[in-house]
């Protein structure tokens, strides 16, 4: 049977999620902290992301996301208004399911989840998509530009900082230091023209998937 492991607190909600689960979708999940989490194996993680902070959450996700397993880790009890630019920074979140989400929707998603596909709000992936299109084709003229003045060493913090590592961990990839690390990012974002981490691995997803690290 795959194993789920739900990441948050122990609540009446969370026990519902899980008595859902179980008479529902016919899987198993038990309860672990964030702490906890980190560094064990589970076929899918679901955050519990109800109460807690844009901020917070995106802490939950960069430390999942930086233990660097690829397994699918999606939301529950989201907000409708959660933020598109998790999609983004954090290539392991593959599904989101809001608070009056159904159970025969649920269970659907998790099941797609577990066989490799994404559960995502169309109207959330559409304004992505229109997201996507409209800097593709604001960006496009100077793209090639950009490509050329990155460095070696630009691409490569780059490429970390797409894998969601820290600036700590890309030094001690890089066996650089974090002041190194930090003058690379500033002047990456000088060249692609980009004041935030989260555009940056958007437009690094767009245009240097296809690169090798230097």
């Amino acid at each position: 049977m795959p194993s789920v492991c739900i990441v948050g607190r122990q609540s009446f909600q969370v026990d519902l999620l899980r008595q859902c689960l179980a008479f529902h979708c016919q899987l198993q999940a038990d309860v672990t902290s964030i702490d906890a989490a980190v560094g064990r194996s589970a076929d899918l993680f679901l955050v519990d992301a109800q109460g807690l902070e844009d901020e917070q959450v995106a802490e939950i996700l960069r430390r999942l996301h930086e233990d660097r397993r690829l397994r699918p880790i999606a939301l529950v009890f989201a907000r409708e208004d959660h933020p598109m630019q998790h999609l983004v920074m954090f290539p392991c979140l593959r599904g989101m399911f809001f608070e009056n989400c159904g159970n025969e929707d649920f269970c659907r998603g998790m099941h797609a989840l577990l066989a490799g596909e994404h559960w995502l709000p169309r109207r959330w992936l559409g304004a992505y998509l229109d997201t996507t299109r409209l800097s593709s084709a604001a960006t496009l003229a100077s793209v090639q530009q950009s490509l050329v003045d990155l460095t070696p060493k630009e691409k490569q913090v780059l490429l970390l900082l797409m894998e969601g590592l820290s600036n700590a961990d890309i030094a001690e990839r890089m066996f650089v230091s974090a002041h190194t690390v930090k003058t690379h990012l500033q002047n990456i974002f000088r060249k692609i023209e980009v004041k935030s981490r989260a555009k940056a691995i958007h437009w690094g997803m767009q245009h240097l998937r296809h690169q090798a690290r230097a």
